[in-house]
């Protein structure tokens, strides 16, 4: 172990190379063996040490065991210290070894690396580029005198063959670090010294004269084409290009004249000589320097040639090389006429000779150019001076690192590789280098054994492939064109070495070498294998070359699947197979021949091809290649090294064959002594298994063993007469394999230098407080080296010693050493925290309390680095925040500690806030809502909240702000619909955590709450809801409990009654929680099943925007209490201004929210927002597809409008808005509509703008501007407040009565009383007077009011009798032409009126009758008035479907039907409205003033003909009680409204007609179905009386109502459309939107905008965010439904209809509308659809 202790010390590993290609991955493994096998070692002793004392042995023994245990830990140190960068991260998880005197080994292996001062930069990433930094510093290292020991060992021992590379090597590295003169002068200076004579020097391929030529070639090629292009293209002009130059007699062509030709060649030669000559200036510096240097070097052993020395360097490498070959120098592009070549090979030697200053001597037609030499010789003398003369250095930035590349220190490498025992004896025996000594090149050893042998020279494909034909193969395109050779699995099959190229053969071809069992099939992409193939081969295979094969161990894993092995085939060129010159197949096995006899088709072409060879030895390769070129696998030769033979074994099987039994170190080969044949050639098999695949080896008997392998189909048998020696052989070999295998140590993540200290140092502390005393000083001797070595500022505490006592009881100090370095070195914070957070989950319970303790001081420096500048730094203190949160999660038994620990400290730091929070919110959202990990999240946010709670609370609600804006930019419908969903959600569970207690700081941040509840409320899963609802109770009990506010009792009251009231079972209605016991338990019960994407429809469900009304003014009463106690409280402005934010801002899923909270918590409003608010309903309503928005709205300016200035026009204006919302004819809107209009009459009547004026004088007058868009509005809905205010109103109103909830039918009541007790006002009397204004109201109310009942009497009384009594015939009696009604004044009954004769109308009218549709009755004939304001029946009634007047209907009882159920008594027919004039409308109102009562005490009569004299009021009174008693399901109504309409019958005879179609239907089902006797009497009674009428011009009167403009009264007013799609909808909120904008632009004309107000504007926004368009531009033209002509108005007016744009023509269906009318047309047309 001694020995190996000295062996270790600076012994980096190298091992063989590895199949998988990674060089590091192969040392940490054998790095591991060795380490394990010390381990054991270790164990041993350990193991021996406690025998020995327990059997009482001697003291040496003892001793002896204690010195090999300390051997072994130094050689584990010194193992450890060799090769830190592939041991430290394998090794450093035994610090935390369960076996704690493992730890200890381990923490004194730690500290004597640390005390032999052991280099940890070898960790950092870029330790690969500082060793061949490192590397190229050596060899450019000079000695004291100037001379390069690495640098000319490897130059003296290069073969010839590498030393083009090696001249370029130098060259480039030299040049780089500016001493490329001093490489110069050494190498000069050993070519001058070896040279013979001045003749000899640099005449041969010396390295010097390589070098030389390189300098010229890479500095001069730009002097060269400056100076020698213009001479040589002035040669191939077309005058020039034919002189001869040609002085040889014997060269000569007949013709020429040689005298001629002489001097055309001095001529020549004279203009590029003086040329040169001149160009000194231009003369390269680098090329200069190289001319000094060799002038210098000359001088000084030839003095009297060293300028000759230069001129004939430079002519013979330099310029004469360019001017014989100009093409392959780039000067000229094609080769010039072989006169002008020959011209310039001539002058090249003359000019040679000058160079030389010596004349022609031995070529004798050269001589008579001597004298031409002699007069050139000074110039050029002078020339060759001038450019040896020393320059000036360049500055280094024109070429630092300018030829510098990858590719050249990786030849270096190579080279240096390839040589280094030669170098070794080179610097050992050469005399002139053995006073430097052996020093650089240990240090070049040690450099190489860390960089480890070089890589095989591979292809760079991008520099290769820009000079390279692409278009050799498909393929080849194929690839190029989907950037094969960029793709990260490309590169790898690069790093595999699957293929390479490496060294040449004997025959001086390269050789390429495929390694069989590195290619994995199915695993390694097939056609990226034959690309990267191809692109290595490319360069050479144009010519011959030659492969090795590498089959050892080659399998069925490793096999080409017959397709692949066809397409290698087709994809490789054929002239490439051509030039393979041999291939070398090397370990053929028993496998690969039944390979090749499966595919021995395609196999074919090779079999008894005689390029093939195949060897079955190592030593036969030699043959071919040279053992010191061969590049085969290291774990391919190791197989044979060391191996025991055991021959003439017989391995049985179906055909027993001689074999030769190998045993290795590692492997065994089963090797056959007769050859087989493999296409078509004799070979030995050799069948290899490694020591890995050996299952089991049996000894049957004395001669005979068996083994199994692993995944082979049957054990192997052999015999042999040593099997015994053979098996036990095996065994060792298995046993061997085992004990080298690495214990599973959990691999450290990479460790850079940096990293070192805060890892060791978190070790040291956490062992310190071990239970174990060994490993406790271990630990602390680990913690004072660690202070020592890396200079940590401990202020003097610590001191190496031997021998302390530590007691187990150190927290304290540990505490206290952590705290000091904590303040002293806050640079180790993140690697320090990162390796406590690694050892804590590696540590017991007792320890991770101690490592809490400990980690606490460091967390406050975290803020250092979370806004540092430098990105990575930032990203590791996030990193670190994600280990905490996951050991927060995973750590449950110490979930408490942490949290307060942990948590609790770094909530404490502000600056770390906010990266926490984006921790904890990614963590959340990964696991989803109600998942563990956002639990426990939003429990560590409290924790986070406790010794920060206004930092903290401020920033989640800060967070849960700005995540709610952010819907605003891609709005969704809902706002579970959107992406920040889960976001939201588990904020909202945050929220709800930190409410308890005060810990949302609600002082400070109640406005923000509120929002927050009024946009999340009742949204999400069950259990989100009831978190709302928790945070609500919470962040009131937390204005109960809060010290930082001070209440009155009573403020306190109002809370407490507030927590009681959010508890009731209407709050939980109100929350969506309506089926929840608890809301608290079931807030906390949510899981993961609790998120959904989809949510069921019960959670689906929208929010009614009342209930959210409740809500918001509970919070506001809540608000507003506490505010009365706190001065200058801005709660509520900053509510307000939250509010409107969003009511302003287009989002689906919360605008309607924020609008029914600003118009509840406003205080105070503007005409222009309230425009504001007018344009965005003017937007929603042009697509009426948000019916939430316009409901919000609406809802919206009934709450402002009371704030409205009282001298705002929008006052007035409301008015028409909310009848526009009733128009619309939906049952939201109609309630939200309803309540508009109560409000706005309130709010005049408090103005007091009724004293002086009716309702119609008030209304009608803002009408008249816009009378145009009101004209079509009322026409569509077929009610005119044109011609009769009061009737509109009633129309639109009495829909109420069939609204499905009860709060708006006791909204249209108390409207209905409203407007009576006006109308009265202004007329000055009582409001039960029946007069043309009042008796709309009255007779609305009518069937709703016992007081208006009892106080509007009815003038006639029925007569006793029942229709049972009558006979058969005549079912009234006898009397039945008698008077039917008795007036009630008098007590004789009314003359009865004559029967006219029936004319073709009425009996036409008769056959018009509805068909008879049941309904079922909702509420009991009992019913009284009370049940009105109770709940409704939830009964869906089907109601009778309404008719249009004059339209053909099916018939479902003929007249005689009717006229036996009723008797035959005709009325009389009215007059046409046309024949009244003026003047008798004067006496009708003087007749009614006179008739009109005046006291209270006195009944009015409801239909009193005196009062109502004329027509219009008589139909519009009598359509409005046949529309009521048509629509109503309630029996108790009907038979009020039936009397009434009975004695209408008497009383209104000639008017009465106009209703009966309405009441056609009904009085037939009352005949079928009711029980009622007085219903019944007066049913009977109309029917007699309408019989009775005359019906002359009856069909004339059906068409009245239209003609009055109330064609769709009866229609308007019945049930409601259930579809917000219909023609109708969309038609009417067309017109609104027009009536909208025109309103906007006559009430208040300018901008709408408040420039002041900072919320944006719906308006502003852009139509593609909206999805609305304007109203013209959105319609076609049969949508188009109101006249914009005066003639078309007019002829509607006229004809009842309603005109289009364009003509009729156009539009291919009429719609019925508001008032349905018969066209003259339809009988030709064969009649039209129905349309209700």
């Amino acid at each position: 172990m001694e020995a190996v202790v000295a062996l270790l010390e600076g012994l980096p590993l190298q091992p063989e190379e590895g199949d998988g290609g990674d060089l590091m991955e192969a040392k940490s493994q054998l790095f591991l063996k060795y380490f394990t096998l010390f381990m054991n070692l270790l164990n041993d002793c350990s193991e021996g040490e406690d025998d020995k004392q327990s059997e009482g042995r001697k003291r040496s023994n003892t001793n002896s065991l204690t010195s090999l245990r300390n051997c072994t830990v130094q050689a584990m140190s010194n193992l450890l210290s060799a090769n830190i960068d592939s041991g430290l991260m394998h090794s450093i998880g035994l610090g935390y070894h369960k076996d704690l005197q493992t730890r200890a080994t381990f923490m004194e292996v730690l500290t004597k690396i640390l005390q032999q001062g052991t280099e940890f930069d070898t960790l950092a990433e870029t330790v690969l580029n500082d060793r061949f930094e490192r590397l190229v510093e050596l060899v450019t290292m000079m000695g004291d005198r100037g001379e390069l020991p690495i640098a000319m060992a490897l130059a003296s021992v290069v073969p010839s063959s590498q030393m083009d590379e090696l001249a370029r090597v130098f060259v480039t590295l030299f040049d780089a670090k500016h001493l490329l003169y001093q490489l110069l002068w050494n190498m000069f200076s050993k070519e001058v010294e070896v040279a013979d004579c001045m003749q000899t020097l640099f005449r041969g391929n010396s390295l010097a004269s390589k070098i030389m030529a390189f300098c010229f070639k890479v500095y001069g090629t730009n002097y060269l084409h400056a100076l020698l292009e213009p001479l040589v293209k002035d040669m191939l002009t077309p005058e020039k290009q034919n002189i001869n130059f040609e002085v040889d007699p014997a060269r000569l062509e007949q013709g020429d004249i040689i005298e001629d030709n002489r001097k055309n060649l001095i001529i020549l030669t004279q203009r590029f000589f003086n040329a040169i000559t001149s160009s000194a200036d231009k003369f390269p510096p680098q090329l200069r320097s190289v001319c000094h240097c060799l002038y210098q070097v000359v001088s000084q052993r030839f003095p009297q040639h060293s300028v000759g020395a230069v001129g004939s360097a430079v002519f013979l490498r330099f310029i004469n090389p360019a001017l014989v070959s100009p093409v392959e120098y780039g000067i000229l592009e094609q080769q010039p006429p072989s006169k002008v070549k020959r011209g310039l090979m001539l002058m090249s030697k003359v000019m040679q000779n000058i160079a030389n200053h010596v004349p022609f001597t031995k070529q004798q037609h050269m001589r008579v150019f001597n004298d031409f030499l002699k007069t050139n010789f000074e110039s050029g003398r002078k020339f060759f001076v001038e450019i040896a003369s020393d320059c000036q250095t360049i500055d280094s930035n024109n070429h630092s690192l300018s030829f510098i590349s990858d590719a050249n220190v990786l030849a270096l490498h190579r080279l240096l590789w390839n040589n280094q025992e030669k170098i070794g004896e080179y610097l050992s025996s050469s005399r002139d280098h053995r006073a430097v000594g052996r020093r650089p090149f240990d240090k070049m050893a040690t450099l190489l054994a860390y960089l480890g042998p070089p890589e095989h020279s591979r292809i760079n494909a991008d520099a290769q492939w820009s000079s390279m034909n692409m278009t050799s193969t498909k393929f080849e395109e194929f690839m190029t064109k989907h950037n094969a050779h960029e793709k990260e699995e490309f590169k790898q099959i690069q790093q595999l070495n699957i293929f390479y190229q490496a060294g040449t053969s004997k025959s001086g071809n390269p050789v390429f070498y495929y390694i069989a069992r590195r290619y994995k099939c199915g695993q390694i992409n097939g056609d990226l294998l034959m690309y990267h193939v191809l692109l290595t081969l490319k360069p050479y295979y144009t010519k011959p070359f030659e492969l090795v094969l590498d089959f050892t161990h080659v399998g069925v894993d490793n096999r080409f699947k017959t397709d692949f092995l066809s397409k290698w085939f087709v994809v490789f060129p054929k002239f490439a197979f051509q030039n393979v010159y041999a291939a070398y197949i090397y370990n053929c096995n028993t496998w690969l021949r039944e390979f090749t006899k499966y595919h021995e088709l395609i196999l074919n072409c090779l079999k008894g091809n005689r390029k093939l060879y195949f060897i079955d030895q190592p030593n036969k390769l030699n043959d071919y290649i040279d053992a010191d070129l061969q590049a085969l696998p290291g774990a391919t030769l190791s197989i044979d090294e060391d191996v025991k033979v055991f021959n003439s074994a017989l391995k049985l099987s179906h055909r027993d064959t001689k074999v030769a039994i190998k045993l290795g170190t590692g492997a065994l080969q089963i090797t056959a002594n007769e050859k087989s044949k493999v296409l078509g050639q004799p070979v030995l098999l050799n069948d290899i298994y490694y020591a890995s695949e050996i299952e089991e080896v049996c000894l049957v008997d004395d001669n005979q063993f068996t083994l199994t392998i692993a995944n082979a189909p049957m054990p192997l048998s052999f015999i042999h007469n040593d099997c015994d020696a053979i098996v036990q052989q095996i065994v060792h070999i298995r046993t061997r394999w085992e004990l080298s295998q690495p214990d599973l140590v959990q691999v450290h993540p990479k460790i850079r230098p940096k990293d070192v200290p805060g890892t060791l140092l978190n070790m040291a502390l956490v062992n310190l407080g071990s239970s174990d005393p060994s490993l406790r000083s271990a630990a602390y001797n680990l913690l004072c080296a660690l202070t020592s070595t890396f200079n940590l500022r401990i202020e003097g505490q610590l001191l190496d010693t031997s021998g302390l006592c530590i007691p187990a009881n150190n927290t304290i100090f540990i505490v206290s050493i952590s705290k000091t370095l904590a303040a002293n070195e806050a640079h180790l914070t993140l690697e320090f925290l990162e390796e406590c957070i690694s050892g804590f989950r590696k540590s017991s319970i007792e320890l991770k309390h101690l490592c809490l303790e400990y980690m606490t001081p460091w967390l406050p420096n975290l803020t250092k680095f979370c806004k540092h500048s430098d990105e990575s730094k930032r990203s590791k203190v996030a990193a670190i925040l994600d280990k905490l949160i996951m050991m927060t999660i995973e750590e449950k038994e110490m979930y408490p500690s942490i949290q307060a620990k942990i948590w609790g400290n770094i909530g404490q730091v502000g600056d770390l806030v906010d990266a926490v929070l984006d921790s904890f919110i990614k963590t959340s959202a990964t696991g989803g809502l109600g998942s563990q990990k956002a639990e426990v999240m939003a429990d560590t946010a409290v924790a986070l909240a406790s010794a920060n709670v206004q930092l903290v609370s401020s920033k989640v609600i800060e967070r849960m702000c700005k995540l709610i804006d952010k819907t605003c930019m891609s709005p969704t419908p809902t706002l579970e619909q959107h992406l920040m969903w889960d976001d939201i959600a588990i904020l909202a569970r945050y929220l709800l955590m930190l409410s308890f207690n005060n810990c949302l700081d609600v002082a400070n941040n109640l406005p923000y709450l509120f929002h927050i509840v009024i946009l999340m409320v009742s949204t999400g899963p069950l259990s989100l809801r009831a978190s709302i609802h928790g945070l609500v109770i919470n962040i009131i009990h937390s204005l109960c409990t809060c010290t930082q506010l001070n209440f009155r009792e009573e403020t306190k009251n109002v809370l407490r009654l507030s927590l009681t009231e959010f508890s009731l079972p209407k709050f939980y209605l109100l929350f969506g929680i309506s089926k929840v016991k608890s809301a608290a338990v079931t807030a906390f019960r949510s899981s993961y099943r609790d998120r959904s994407v989809s949510h069921s429809p019960q959670q689906c469900e929208v929010m009614p925007l009342s209930s959210l009304e409740v809500i918001v003014d509970a919070l506001l009463e809540i608000m507003e209490a506490c505010m009365k106690d706190i001065p200058e409280c801005q709660w509520l402005e900053k509510w307000t201004d939250l509010a409107k934010r969003f009511a302003f801002q287009y989002n689906p899923a919360l605008q309607p929210r924020a609008m029914v909270a600003l118009g509840c918590i406003s205080k105070g409003t503007t005409n222009t927002q309230v425009k504001q608010l007018l344009r965005i309903l003017s937007k929603a309503l042009d697509t009426f597809s948000d019916i939430i928005l316009i409901d919000s709205i609406v809802m919206c300016l009934t709450r402002l409008q009371p704030q409205l200035p009282l001298d705002s026009p929008l006052h007035k204006a409301l008015f028409w808005v909310a009848v526009a919302v009733l128009q619309l004819d939906d049952i939201t809107l109609y309630s939200s509509g309803t309540a508009l209009l109560e409000q706005n009459i309130l709010t005049l009547d408090e103005m007091g703008l009724f004293e002086d004026k009716s309702p119609e004088t008030l209304f009608m007058e803002i009408r008249e501007p816009l009378e145009w868009h009101f004209k079509q509005m009322d026409h569509s809905v077929g009610l005119g407040f044109k011609s009769d205010f009061n009737f509109a109103l009633v129309g639109h109103l009495i829909k109420g009565f069939r609204h499905p909830h009860q709060d708006t039918v006791a909204r249209t009541i108390r409207i209905l009383n409203k407007i009576l007790v006006i109308v009265a006002k202004s007329k000055k009397c009582d409001k039960f007077d029946v007069t043309t204004d009042s008796v709309a109201y009255l007779a609305a109310l009518l069937s709703v009011s016992e007081e208006v009942r009892s106080r509007c009497r009815m003038k006639h009384i029925l007569p006793p009798g029942t229709p049972e009594s009558a006979p058969s015939g005549d079912p009234f009696g006898s009397d039945a032409s008698q008077a039917s009604i008795i007036p009630a004044s008098a007590p004789s009954p009314i003359p009865p009126r004559l029967p006219p004769k029936k004319s073709k109308r009425h009996k036409h009218m008769m056959e018009l009758s509805p068909p008879n549709v049941k309904t079922q009755r909702s509420l009991d004939s009992a019913l009284d008035q009370q049940r009105l304001l109770s709940e409704p029946d939830k009964t869906n009634f089907k109601q009778p479907r309404s008719l249009d007047l004059g339209h053909s209907v099916p018939k479902s009882h003929s007249s005689s039907d009717l006229v036996q159920r009723a008797g035959s008594i005709p009325a009389t027919a009215p007059e046409p409205i046309s024949s009244s004039t003026p003047s008798d409308i004067e006496k009708n109102e003087d007749a009614r003033k006179k008739r009109k009562v005046s006291t209270i005490a006195e009944n009015s009569v409801l239909l009193d003909e005196e009062v109502l004299t004329d027509y219009q009021t008589q139909a519009l009174l009598l359509t409005v009680l046949a529309t009521l008693v048509r629509h109503t399901p309630d029996e108790t109504e009907c038979r009020v409204l039936y009397e009434y309409l009975a004695e209408a019958s008497v009383v209104f005879p000639k008017v009465f007609p106009i209703v009966h179609s309405l009441l056609d239907t009904k009085i037939n089902s009352v005949l079928s179905i009711s029980q009622d006797q007085a219903t019944l009497n007066a049913v009977q009674n109309i029917i007699q009386n309408v019989i009775s009428c005359e019906d002359a011009a009856t069909q004339q009167q059906i068409s009245n109502l239209q003609s009055l403009g109330f064609g769709g009264l009866w229609r308007f007013a019945g049930p409601f459309t259930k579809s917000p799609n219909s023609t109708p909808h969309s038609d009417n909120a067309e017109l609104f939107v027009k009536f909208l904008e025109a309103l906007l632009e006559t009430v208040l004309p300018g901008d709408e905008y408040d420039s002041s107000s900072p919320m944006p504007s719906l308006i502003g926004m852009a139509a593609t965010n909206l999805n609305l368009s304007s109203s013209m531009s959105s319609l076609s033209i049969s949508s188009l439904h109101s006249p914009t002509e005066q003639e078309q108005a007019e002829m509607a007016a006229t004809t009842g209809g309603r005109m289009r744009h364009g003509s009729a023509s156009q539009v291919p269906k009429q719609r019925s509308l508001g008032g349905s009318f018969k066209r003259k047309s339809s009988k030709q047309k064969g009649g039209r659809q129905n349309h209700t």
